[in-house]
């Protein structure tokens, strides 16, 4: 088989399934693609669920090593390929047939791209380069998704029932660029559901009763992404809250839950013990009290915006809207009410100035912008009676006959404070809780962040990426530093730990240090996360560890919150709660030394060079590299450098690279002999 770089057309008629998705793998890998592997036909039922948690592959791509694990021994039947920054790739996943089509003829530029068939329907899934320069976020549609940072995407050559994901058009993916992202993103937006307004009070005190098929479908949902035991505490927490009581979800959920498999290294339990366990999480969870999600929200923000709209609106460049809606709920002007210019100017006069105040009226008279425009009743000068008057409650202006003129000459307009639930479905975004703001909170823009900015840490500690804090709101990362240096906002980095040996050395690179990771020995002296230095100590017998700072944590107040540690990458339990919130910290892991695989390739007292530019001290090492250089130049295209060759011999003891340049002239098809001889050097597996 042949592997065109970047092309990804893949000759899928292979008889060996494992084979053939461990090629495949280790293809995306060099395409620069995080690869996870998926449970396939293995499991009709969850055929695209992650075969293990994936998590920590959202930031660090596994090795070619896991990959023979996944694929060799393990046998899972399908792979998958980890969007968003990760992997440099972003992909439209369309469940219509009718958005295709309307997406096609809008847009047809925007085809030209890598395109693989899915198995199921046989719609296309278009990728996407991500350039470093630009973010995306993941978004959902009617018909259409497009999964970036925290999703995956099923990859060829993955079977589903007996039917494969086809590549239909090669070639490299398409670099975005900003306008691509906003015709996609302004696409997406009009194929959006219309979010349905939250019900009455009233209603939701009284939901309908969930089915016993909605509880089997929504534990085995949750337990692709979290632990069994979570999963089974908050499905008992949806029956409770759907009208069941507690002995009918201990007659449905304790079966359940005792027959459901681990992918984890959990202890071996017993069925008594399984349904003894069952038990004591289903009674846990009734014993709380019952309260409405949605009631709650609804109550919590009668009277400021949710946090959802706070965040939509700095995200367009809007803290002015922001802070004139905010500030005129506050002083009691409700949804619905009416008011004037002038009556918004008097009421925020000091807290917000009057350019900000005419754009947000401005803005919410000309719904065209968001929503189809409100075409008034009768002429401009027609009297606004409550006959004439439109049946809306969205803000608009209200026109009327004979105005009183002020002083100054002009005629007052008239607007109608917009209900919450109209703002939410006005910037496309679901209802939330709010955090607490008061009036001095409003004097300028940077305020207002920064108050919003204080009050997420304080409710909930946690870590966090300095992108997501400053694209929450609408502001650069330096501004985000500014904030936190002004509040104060504390913060601390957290590291993971990784065992360095000669089967993963290969994720350090030769003369580039890893930025923001360091290499550590037990008695805890540092060095830079190079390679070279990592093969000298492992050749002298040392233990080493790969320390790489992952997100900051961050909190408010003096004393940082206790956290508990959890592994980087494990079946998820339920998290510690700090003030009745998540809070989840990734420690160190502990750092042990591992024995060698391949035997020392330096002798006894023998300095290891600095560089590999200069001919090697070494003259039958010299030699050899030497022969690599000639016999892989000679066969195509690919070419590889003297340094990179004496790197190869200095890695590796002579009969094993001797080996492999036997096998690499075997292989008369290979068009990378240099990536192929590489790879085949790593293995663990005797040449």
């Amino acid at each position: 088989m042949q592997v065109k770089s970047g092309s990804l057309g893949f000759d899928l008629s292979f008889s060996n399934r494992s084979q053939t998705l461990l090629t495949l793998a280790e293809a995306y890998f060099y395409l620069g693609y995080s690869v996870i592997p998926l449970l396939g036909d293995l499991d009709a039922t969850r055929s695209k669920a992650p075969a293990l948690p994936w998590s920590g592959f959202q930031n660090t791509r596994a090795t070619v090593n896991d990959y023979e694990q996944w694929f060799s021994e393990s046998r899972f039947a399908g792979l998958g390929i980890v969007t968003g920054r990760v992997s440099h790739l972003v992909v439209l996943d369309f469940d219509s047939e009718a958005i295709f089509n309307a997406f096609k003829a809008q847009y047809p530029d925007l085809l030209e791209t890598h395109t693989v068939r899915s198995a199921g329907r046989g719609l296309p899934h278009l990728y996407f380069k991500l350039p470093d320069h630009l973010h995306v976020d993941s978004q959902k549609g009617q018909g259409i998704d497009l999964l970036s940072n925290g999703r995956y995407v099923v990859a060829p050559p993955t079977l589903i029932n007996g039917q494969a994901y086809r590549v239909t058009r090669g070639g490299q993916p398409r670099p975005l660029t900003e306008r691509d992202i906003r015709r996609i993103q302004s696409f997406i937006q009009s194929c959006r559901v219309p979010q349905p307004v939250a019900p009455s009070v009233q209603a939701a005190a009284a939901p309908l009763k969930a089915s016993r098929h909605d509880l089997c479908t929504l534990y085995h949902y949750l337990c692709q992404h979290n632990g069994r035991n979570e999963a089974l505490f908050r499905t008992s927490l949806f029956a409770r809250d759907t009208g069941w009581q507690k002995s009918e979800a201990l007659s449905t959920l304790v079966e359940l839950h005792s027959q459901q498999t681990t992918r984890s290294s959990h202890p071996q339990e017993t069925a008594a013990q399984r349904q003894h366990e069952a038990q004591r999480t289903i009674h846990s969870a009734f014993s709380r009290p019952a309260a409405s999600r949605r009631q709650a929200r609804q109550t919590a923000n009668t009277h400021q915006l949710p946090n959802s709209v706070r965040e939509a609106l700095m995200q367009r460049k809007m803290t002015y809207a922001l802070r004139t809606l905010e500030g005129l709920l506050l002083t009691g002007t409700g949804s619905g009410r009416v008011f004037s210019t002038q009556q918004a100017e008097s009421t925020l006069k000091g807290v917000v100035g009057r350019d900000s105040i005419h754009k947000t009226l401005q803005w919410l008279a000309h719904p065209e912008s968001i929503h189809s425009p409100v075409n008034p009743h009768g002429n401009a000068n027609a009297f606004a009676t409550p006959k004439t008057r439109l049946n809306n409650k969205k803000c608009f202006l209200l026109p009327k006959r004979n105005q009183e003129k002020p002083q100054n000459g002009r005629p007052q307009n008239w607007y109608r404070m917009p209900d919450i639930q109209d703002l939410c479905v006005l910037l496309g975004v679901d209802l939330s809780n709010s955090d607490p703001l008061q009036l001095i909170d409003l004097a300028s823009a940077p305020q207002t962040r920064r108050v919003l900015h204080r009050e997420l840490i304080k409710r909930r500690p946690a870590e966090y990426s300095r992108r997501w804090l400053a694209a929450r709101l609408g502001v650069s990362m330096p501004t985000i530093n500014s904030y936190n240096r002004a509040i104060p906002i504390h913060s601390r980095p957290t590291y993971t730990e990784t065992a360095i040996g000669w089967g993963n050395i290969e994720r350090l690179p030769f003369d580039e240090p890893l930025r923001g990771a360091f290499l550590v020995t037990p008695n805890g002296k540092r060095f830079p996360a190079l390679r070279l230095i990592a093969s000298r100590m492992l050749a002298n017998g040392e233990a080493v560890c790969l320390k790489e700072q992952g997100r900051n944590f961050y909190w408010y107040g003096d004393d940082p919150p206790s956290m508990k540690p959890v592994a980087a990458i494990q079946d998820q339990q339920p998290a510690v709660t700090f003030a009745g919130n998540p809070l989840i910290d990734i420690q160190p892991l502990v750092c042990k030394p591992i024995a060698t695989v391949h035997p020392t390739p330096l002798k006894p007292g023998q300095p290891a060079p600095t560089h590999f530019h200069r001919p090697l001290a070494d003259t039958q090492r010299e030699a050899l590299a030497d022969y690599i250089y000639t016999c892989i130049n000679g066969m195509g295209k690919k070419t590889i450098s003297r340094a990179t060759a004496r790197r190869l011999t200095h890695m590796q003891p002579e009969i094993r690279v001797r080996a492999a340049l036997d096998r690499l002239q075997q292989r008369r098809t290979v068009t990378n002999p240099t990536g192929f001889l590489t790879i085949l050097l790593r293995s663990k597996h005797e040449i």
